[in-house]
């Protein structure tokens, strides 16, 4: 337990680093405001959509997966989702923010943390497992963080019609981004091959192209965090302290607690194996996605509160995932 505690540590560590340097350069350094919100803006509109096409792309099997724990997967983002909905309803009276506290519950850091942590928990074969389930995972969570952030940012008094609210989903870049990653992998799969590779694939025929889009999708999630930490108001925190306290607790407690323990409790007909447990954690038990902070802005969201709840889920995370993986190892799952 030592070892996942040191990891969780590590993973996690670096976001924090990054996230106070934006904070300190901010303070110290000559850029303007506008300067930071036009990086933000090109952080959500060109690195995450070539982060989740790489993510997505990378890909290499679609045939190999358990489907039932993928539709499980699935059908638990939508219970989160109702678990914020009914939250934010009941305990949240601004209407900004209850887009928030409904996105914190569902959206997980499956991307950044989830796929590192599968890897730790149950080695290569689970990360196999975590990379499909991502192609899945994230595109429906940002589909429904632009439906969520839709419905409730901006103005209270506007409704937004069902022609605004698809077409803000349809052209929401990281939407686009991940979509087309899972597009051009379903393609590949109806490709001929030569000895087990398909005749053309963008890594090997076009890899000077594969190249950039691997670097650039490497700059996404520190120029994200920096980015982060530059819109952090401490003074904010205990203003925010009731909404905070709700959305840690839907991210790290309730929703995962739900998800995991329903899982396990059908673990026979889902066929759930050491394999899948591993993907099942990061998707239900990570801290809420830094892209949800960046989102949060560009759809009037409250950012505020959204920056906050990345840093607290963040850091408080090592300490619920601990207890998470320790608990599932006790009883012989892991």
């Amino acid at each position: 337990m030592k070892e996942t505690f040191v990891y969780t540590l590590h993973a996690i560590l670096p976001i924090l680093f990054i996230i106070v340097l934006g904070y300190f350069v901010r303070r110290v350094g000559p850029w303007s405001e506008s300067f930071y919100k036009q990086l933000n803006s090109l952080c959500f509109r060109l690195f995450l959509p070539i982060q989740l096409f790489c993510n997505v792309y990378g890909i290499d099997d679609l045939t190999n997966m358990n489907w039932r724990v993928i539709g499980y997967l699935f059908s638990s983002v939508f219970f989160c989702l109702l678990a914020g909905l009914l939250a934010a309803k009941l305990f949240i009276p601004d209407r900004r923010q209850k887009g928030v506290i409904t996105q914190v519950a569902f959206r997980s850091n499956q991307a950044i943390l989830g796929l590192p942590l599968a890897n730790a928990l149950g080695g290569d074969a689970a990360m196999a497992f975590a990379s499909m389930a991502t192609s899945v995972c994230v595109p429906l969570f940002n589909v429904l963080a632009v439906i969520v952030l839709t419905v409730f940012g901006g103005d209270g008094e506007k409704r937004t019609s069902a022609r605004t609210l698809v077409r803000r989903v349809v052209s929401n870049p990281l939407i686009l981004g991940a979509l087309s990653g899972l597009l051009v992998v379903l393609i590949r799969q109806f490709l001929p091959t030569v000895d087990g590779v398909s005749v053309f694939t963008i890594r090997n025929q076009l890899p000077s192209l594969y190249a950039a889009a691997t670097n650039l999708s490497k700059v996404a999630s520190p120029v994200m965090l920096f980015v982060l930490g530059t819109r952090l108001n401490f003074g904010a925190v205990s203003e925010l302290l009731p909404q905070l306290t709700l959305g840690v607790l839907l991210r790290l407690v309730i929703c995962p607690a739900a998800v995991i323990g329903m899982a396990v409790a059908l673990r026979t007909p889902l066929g759930l194996t050491s394999l899948e447990i591993p993907t099942l954690v990061a998707v239900a038990s990570t801290p809420v996605a830094v892209s949800s902070a960046v989102m949060a802005q560009e759809m009037g969201g409250d950012d505020q509160l959204a920056n906050q709840l990345v840093v607290w889920t963040s850091a408080l995370s090592m300490v619920s995932i601990f207890c998470i993986v320790y608990i599932l190892r006790v009883g012989g799952l892991l």
